[in-house]
């Protein structure tokens, strides 16, 4: 097929060997593939196909106001745009065709109004008979109406872990794509009730938004497919992987990262256990995320890393029997109290839009908001409260570098376990020293792993980020954290986070996987299913020693 852009008074024909596509002004009406099955569109025009979001959730449609206008300038046989002037807001969607015959969305909005958080472009009239499969929780596969995903919103890389979203069929699909090398903010969200059948791809602004009147540079790249899943993941893992330079960082993971079997989780200083799980797996093929090992409370005087005398014995136990233990440390997290938080304040990472302080507090079985005054945090000193430092700062990134190596070499450690590395968000203050949370992030993971051994790092959460640099990850699974979400039984877990990086950095069960309930039960075989390592969470030598079922399985498939 010969390609072309043709251009009829408001409506645009684009006709490639990959896909065909009309547009009437900014509105996708039809999108088939080359065999000519209808993929998506909507002539009915019932969603706005551009959509302008402000700060606290406004949301303001384009093209709904009596007084806008749209126009059409064909600049190629390759290019046109589409010009949208409204009330609320000027807009244009930039159409391309690129080398590769594929479609290329680009929109981009400016407005008088202050706030502006970003350009929602809206995909609608998704073929009933096509699944979602996206890097949701590593991967899911689910109607589009399905409560577990339908009008859900996915913030990238946080909960949207790769760039792109399939729609597929029995024999094939397409797929809409970000190839961005810039880490720049993004997001996907899902229709809901009547309008299931539609994504929206919202191009984010980096905070602050209170002086922010234009969005966009964003490219979403439509592409179809014959075959399964796995082909436009293919492409999007050869993209990542060049552009991450995978062999390289496979070439930076230790030799014996391999050899691991079985991971434990949350190992709290039983020795016993040791000496349970060494009677039925080599030790040399266990890695351990040992969270209690130190001299203070969980989650309380970081950045301090120094052992406990319980977390010491049980250190130098499982060396001496050949385990690999990783001693739980945090990538962001700084108590209030410690002597290095007053001059640490000015990186405390803020919500975006609202600019509040983000923090984790604790306190009798619950989650109260973090102070936002100097009085009251003067007085929360027997809390359990941590305050969020922004890792694009390199005076944190160099203080937490050094707690930490100082406890590699005084407990001759050869892994360690930075928790919180999921927590990736945009914030109001987005850019520290030119990098944004999540790039501070793998700044920081790429200077640990450089520590002497060469050291293994393990994380919480994995994404197309964070996968550089960490050899290991816990996986949350989807929207289950500690305990299982309504419809999780429904799931249909397809292992897309494992296709894409698990040969860099393996995921690891998260927490509340012992096996005793159906709804533990659940959950190893969730992770089973998603690619993890054999995982368990092991408190007495009994679990192991006289396992039950699930348990059992753990332990042959660790073999």
């Amino acid at each position: 097929m010969t390609m072309a852009i043709t251009v009829a008074n408001k409506t645009i024909r684009i006709a490639t060997r990959r896909l065909t596509a009309v547009f009437e002004g900014p509105d996708l009406v039809e999108l088939r593939s080359p065999q000519g099955k209808l993929l998506a569109g909507n002539s009915k025009k019932a969603l706005p196909a551009l959509t302008l979001r402000f700060t606290q959730g406004e949301t303001t449609p384009l093209c709904v106001s009596p007084y806008h206008e749209v126009s059409v300038v064909k600049l190629g046989e390759r290019v046109a745009h589409v010009h949208v002037a409204d009330e609320n807001g000027d807009a244009c969607l930039r159409l391309t065709v690129d080398d590769e015959d594929r479609l290329v969305v680009e929109p981009s909005a400016h407005t008088i109004r202050r706030n502006l958080c970003a350009v929602v472009w809206t995909l609608p009239g998704i073929a009933s008979d096509l699944k979602l499969v996206a890097p949701f929780y590593q991967g899911c596969r689910q109607d589009l109406n399905h409560p577990l995903v339908a009008g859900q919103h996915w913030e990238w890389p946080h909960r949207w872990e790769a760039g792109f979203v399939i729609l597929q069929g029995v024999e094939g699909g397409f797929s809409v794509s970000s190839f961005d090398s810039h880490a720049r903010p993004k997001a996907v969200s899902l229709g809901k009730d009547e309008q299931a059948h539609a994504l929206s791809f919202h191009s984010e602004v980096h905070g602050p938004a209170h002086d922010s009147v234009a969005a966009g540079s964003l490219a979403w790249v439509l592409d179809t497919h014959d075959g399964g899943w796995q082909v436009p993941a293919g492409v999007y893992r050869e993209w990542l992987h060049r552009t991450a330079d995978a062999e390289g960082l496979r070439r930076r993971n230790p030799d014996w990262v391999g050899d691991i079997r079985l991971a434990l989780q949350w190992a709290h200083n039983n020795l016993a256990v040791l000496d349970a799980v060494a009677s039925v797996i080599a030790p040399e093929k266990v890695l351990i995320h040992q969270s209690g090992w130190r001299a203070d409370p969980y989650d309380v005087n970081y950045p301090e890393y120094t052992a406990g005398s319980e977390g010491q014995a049980y250190l130098d136990k499982a060396r001496a029997m050949g385990f690999r233990v990783m001693p739980h440390c945090n990538y962001f997290a700084i108590d209030p109290n410690h002597p290095a938080f007053a001059r640490l304040t000015d990186f405390v990472a803020r919500q975006f839009g609202t600019q509040r302080l983000l923090a984790w507090r604790w306190k009798d079985g619950r989650c109260p908001a973090p102070p936002q005054g100097f009085g009251t945090l003067a007085n929360l000193r027997d809390e359990k409260l941590m305050y969020y430092l922004h890792a694009g700062a390199s005076v944190w990134r160099r203080l937490l570098a050094e707690r930490i190596a100082a406890a590699v070499a005084r407990h001759r450690l050869t892994a360690v376990f930075v928790d919180q590395t999921l927590c990736t968000w945009n914030l109001d203050n987005a850019l520290v020293e030119n990098l944004s949370m999540v790039e501070g992030a793998v700044a920081l993971t790429r200077e640990l792993s450089e520590l002497d051994g060469p050291l293994a790092v393990g994380g919480e959460g994995l994404n197309e980020m964070t996968m550089r640099y960490q050899s290991f990850a816990q996986a949350h699974l989807f929207n289950s954290h500690h305990h299982n979400c309504p419809h999780l039984a429904e799931l249909d877990p397809v292992p897309v986070g494992d296709f894409l990086y698990g040969n860099l950095c393996k995921t690891m069960a998260y927490t509340n996987i012992d096996g005793d309930t159906p709804e533990t039960r659940l959950r190893l075989d969730i992770h089973e299913r998603l690619g993890a390592l054999p995982s368990l969470q092991i408190r007495k030598p009994e679990q192991v020693l006289q396992p039950n079922d699930a348990v059992r399985r753990v332990l042959q498939r660790a073999q």
